[in-house]
């Protein structure tokens, strides 16, 4: 795995594991809550890529952050494929002046 994704996964799952410790709750709380072992949430907080999106989307749930999920990859924020569209559009033949 590239290191920019272990990187961003790792720094996801420390989020996730302060965000359940600043709310008093257990591995097993947390587990529970989103129907998961507690083997997995400690996968989940250490950022492991085996752990299901679906997983990750739930805790999100759980800490009331999943409305930024959506955002992620939101077409308005992709600087790239604007570009690309961009420069794709050919200008329209018109008035001279």
């Amino acid at each position: 795995m590239p290191q920019p994704i272990t990187q961003a996964l790792s720094s996801l799952g420390a989020n996730l594991r302060l965000a359940r410790e600043r709310r008093g709750m257990t591995i097993r709380d947390l587990g529970a809550q989103i129907n998961v072992s507690a083997p997995t949430i400690i996968k989940l907080e250490r950022g492991d890529p085996s752990v299901s999106m679906a997983i990750y989307a739930a805790a999100l749930h759980l800490y009331e952050r999943l409305e930024w999920l959506p955002d992620l990859v939101d077409p308005q924020f992709d600087r790239e494929a604007l570009r690309i569209e961009l420069a794709g559009i050919r200008p329209r033949p018109g008035r001279r002046r």
